[in-house]
């Protein structure tokens, strides 16, 4: 796998991660996963007899520009290479074209899948073996598939399923042990149920089979909008000051801040600094279960009213109040302007008025003192 600096060599590989759901599911099968890279290199001819070869990339999550031209251009040399002579003693038997992570607007995600999109392709020997993805399916109640997985961009991914009673699943799935694992979705699901709480998914089911972990909910109804309007704003924040308390003595920056240590030891003082500096500044609030990664990306709206909020496995129990407005804005922000995250909250965005005007009905509706500039 290319890597992108230090720093980025120290993530899962995203389209071996992928990759690996399409493996047979019987692991006495001899497979390999070939990423193309950015130059769309072909699969070498395998060194030695193998039943399947996983070949392609993942699509670029990244703005369409001026290099997305020889970007798709050579995908689609390279798809026509391995479609006319696919690896010796191999043949084709599936090309998926997977697309990047969906943005607001049938025409803008048009455009983006065809100058960013990525390919997956399936070669076998004879016919193709059950493959991982088939039995996560029998597993979650469904006879097939159906039209595939959708890429997540971090080597986990979706798929809609039509269950063997006929109603709709969508299901998360990843190799067992990526850090995306479903089951940290299912449990927040689970505790929003517990707690009544509406304009969710429901929990279906879930668990781990042939080195995959998965897990299946309802099917939300409503489309992406590209604008956070006052009215849906509104809305939102009426849906979040509804969430339920979280457990006393848990705070989730500690828990989150100490994941981020694991994977960058070299700045675990200056991590272990800003735990403490939120433990002075945090202890006035109560604890609230947090969404944790809240942008219009993870909103459905339908008739002009929010009518899902989804994607939970970034939650937790015990966040700071506020989190997932702050986020919610900081997204908008960033989108709007075209800026990234890092500078924006280095120039202290949660003081400017749009922030504090946005937390003030927050903050009333929990019932909750409005926070002082510390």
């Amino acid at each position: 796998m290319t890597t992108e600096g230090p720093l980025r060599s120290r993530l899962p590989p995203v389209f071996e991660s992928l990759a690996s759901l399409y493996r047979p599911a019987d692991p006495e099968f001899q497979t390999i996963i070939v990423d193309a890279g950015d130059r769309w290199a072909l699969p070498p001819p395998p060194a030695r007899e193998i039943d399947v070869l996983l070949w392609g990339r993942l699509g670029r999550n990244v703005r369409p520009s001026m290099d997305a031209i020889p970007f798709a251009a050579r995908r689609e040399l390279a798809i026509l290479r391995v479609r006319a002579r696919p690896a010796s003693g191999l043949r084709l038997a599936e090309l998926h074209r997977l697309p990047p992570v969906p943005r607001p607007g049938r025409i803008r995600q048009a455009i983006r899948a065809t100058a960013l999109g990525g390919v997956l392709v399936e070669l076998v020997r004879g016919d193709r073996p059950q493959r991982v993805v088939d039995a996560v399916a029998l597993a979650a109640g469904a006879p097939s598939i159906g039209r595939g997985l959708r890429p997540s961009g971090d080597g986990s991914a979706l798929a809609r399923l039509v269950l063997d009673d006929g109603a709709l699943a969508e299901l998360r799935v990843c190799p067992v042990g990526h850090t995306k694992d479903p089951a940290r979705g299912r449990e927040a699901l689970l505790a929003l149920a517990e707690a009544d709480v509406t304009l969710v998914p429901k929990p279906l089911r879930g668990g781990t089979t042939a080195g995959a972990a998965w897990a299946t909910e309802s099917v939300l109804t409503g489309e992406h909008v590209q604008l956070l309007t006052p009215d849906l704003l509104d809305q939102i924040t009426g849906f979040l000051a509804a969430l339920p308390a979280g457990p006393p003595g848990r705070r989730a920056v500690d828990d989150q801040l100490a994941e981020v240590a694991d994977v960058f030891p070299e700045h675990e003082a200056a991590l272990r600094s800003v735990v403490a500096a939120a433990a002075r500044w945090g202890t006035s609030l109560p604890p609230v279960l947090i969404h944790g990664d809240l942008w219009l990306n993870n909103v459905f709206v339908e008739d002009g009213r929010l009518s899902g909020v989804f994607d939970w496995d970034t939650w937790h129990p015990a966040g700071l109040p506020g989190t997932d407005m702050l986020t919610l804005l900081a997204a908008e922000t960033r989108t709007q302007q075209g800026r990234d995250i890092g500078p924006l909250f280095a120039d202290g965005y949660w003081r400017s008025a749009e922030v504090i005007d946005a937390f003030r009905p927050y903050f009333a509706a929990r019932g909750l003192p409005f926070p002082d500039a510390a």
